[in-house]
């Protein structure tokens, strides 16, 4: 027969049970057990401690920007301790990633947010907290953050805004329809993407623009907003699309039609063995790059850890970007 101190303990161990799914499903778990043995420190000197959360693992550009920035990671040696979270795409794991951040006082907080508001209160706490917070690639309403490191998306509009233009017969002469296929509206990179191209596009009295609707970044979704739209609209001349993985699910679509020959297909990302290939092979006319941030995200948490640089709330620092046609590929695919 149990003792009540024996049954305390049972329930308690049952408890602890009940919480491991949970705390796997968050991607926390790792964290907890990273950090349960403390901070270790390396012969030079402080190991810092660095929590990352991306938003998901389920797009191409993702699984690379995490291999980009685990290999940086490594660079550094026993400098770093780089612990990375997956959100699953949901804006509330992420939120929770932030908290147990805190809670665990690590150095410093790197975040790729999946929407511009969910993040901003934990973001702001993590700040008040004394926890420097790099934002990356998706920006966020809460400005008070260490820095902020992405292409520029409004100028990655303009430029394919410029490029269908040109592919529609030049500026003050061109004439077509254009079907534009969006990533998640409530992330600042795809409002940007829309801004840009309608502020180069509308300029064009002879083109016509369509859609607009939410693909969330994924390519099974954008390939049914175009099988939809293709059974409307079959003299579409443009597919614009706010990523590659996007663009290939709407050449997907009209294929199946046999309008892939007539329809000209634009993503953006860029990556070579994604949307540069796509280039090569003719299915895309046009990408535009979008590099990953997290290299420099990781070196600039270090910089100011360190007390190279001094923080400046809300900085912000552009990465370079480039449009890759047929006639420069290439260059890309090296």
């Amino acid at each position: 027969m149990e003792t009540g101190r024996e049954n305390s303990l049972n329930i308690r161990r049952r408890s602890i049970s009940a919480l491991i799914p949970h705390l796997f499903a968050l991607g926390i778990l790792p964290l907890l057990l990273s950090l349960a043995g403390g901070c270790a420190k390396d012969s030079d000197g402080k190991k810092w401690v660095i929590g990352f959360s991306q938003v998901t693992v389920k797009e191409p550009w993702r699984v690379v920007f995490n291999e980009k920035l685990r290999q940086k990671a490594q660079e550094y040696g026993d400098r770093v301790e780089l612990i990375m979270l997956d959100a699953d795409d949901k804006t509330e794991n992420q939120v929770e990633h932030i908290k147990v951040f805190i809670s665990k006082r690590v150095d410093a907080i790197i975040i790729s947010p999946k929407e511009a508001s969910g993040c901003s209160k934990a973001i702001q706490e993590a700040t008040e907290a004394d926890i420097p917070v790099i934002v990356l690639d998706r920006d966020t309403t809460y400005k008070g953050y260490a820095a902020f490191i992405g292409a520029s998306n409004l100028m990655i509009g303009r430029a394919a805004g410029e490029y269908a233009i040109r592919l529609l017969g030049g500026p003050g002469i061109a004439k077509g329809k254009i079907y534009e296929v969006c990533g998640s509206l409530a992330s600042t990179p795809a409002q940007e993407r829309r801004d840009g191209f309608h502020e180069m596009v509308e300029q064009e009295e002879g083109i016509q623009i369509l859609g607009g609707l939410d693909g969330d970044w994924k390519l099974d979704k954008a390939k049914a907003i175009a099988q939809d739209a293709l059974q409307i609209h079959r003299d579409i001349d443009i597919i614009y699309a706010h990523n590659d993985p996007m663009a290939y699910g709407t050449y997907q679509a009209a294929r199946e039609l046999g309008l892939e020959d007539r329809i000209r297909f634009m993503g953006i990302d860029g990556l070579p063995n994604e949307g540069c290939v796509w280039v090569r092979s003719g299915i895309l006319a046009a990408t535009f790059l979008y590099p990953t941030p997290g290299e420099a995200g990781l070196e600039i948490a270090l910089d100011i850890l360190e007390g190279s640089r001094e923080i400046t709330p809300g900085e912000r620092i552009t990465l370079p970007t480039a449009t890759i046609t047929i006639e420069n590929v290439e260059e890309f695919l090296r």
